[in-house]
């Protein structure tokens, strides 16, 4: 009789002892009911046994075996930074503080110079100079400022219209 298509594997697990203990559970169950599960799995075993018997285990020098020791450590090593990912990057104080200073440099930078990018309404300029609104309130601080002085020339204006028509009389 041939053993059960879907228990193949279950039969070199079971066979190089490496069933957990509820598959273990399970495979004594089906082994005690299926005869050619059963069969397939004690020839397996005798089969295991004549090449243990046949084929000595060949010694692993200790130079050897630390070799391959090295070698293991290394690969699960290489394998651990991989799996932390960035998270392991953020705990690092060596890059971390360095990362940090460097985003706010840039964000002051871009803030000093942003600001003074931004332009107020009343602080607009355009290519040419001074906005129109601009060159108004300069023009008018300038006739503030001499205020005086025309005053006088109002004077002046009015003495010499005053003077033309006596001319003229």
């Amino acid at each position: 009789m041939k053993a059960c298509p879907d228990r193949h594997d279950t039969i070199l697990l079971a066979a190089y002892g490496e069933l957990d203990p509820e598959q273990r559970r399970d495979w004594e169950e089906h082994r005690t009911a299926c005869p050619g599960c059963r069969d397939e799995y004690e020839s397996l075993l005798r089969l295991l046994g004549r090449i243990k018997e046949s084929m000595p285990v060949p010694e692993l020098s200790e130079k050897r075996a630390s070799s391959i020791l090295w070698s293991v450590k290394q690969e699960l090593g290489k394998e651990r930074e991989k799996a932390s990912g960035w998270k392991e990057w953020l705990v690092r104080p060596g890059r971390l503080v360095p990362a940090l200073a460097t985003a706010c440099i840039v964000l002051i930078t871009f803030g000093w110079f942003g600001m003074n990018l931004i332009q107020s309404p009343d602080t607009d300029r355009d290519s040419m100079g001074p906005s129109l609104e601009n060159q108004m309130v300069v023009r008018d601080l300038e006739i503030i400022k001499n205020i005086e002085f025309l005053e006088d020339l109002d004077t002046l204006q009015e003495l010499v219209t005053v003077l033309d028509r006596n001319e003229s009389i």
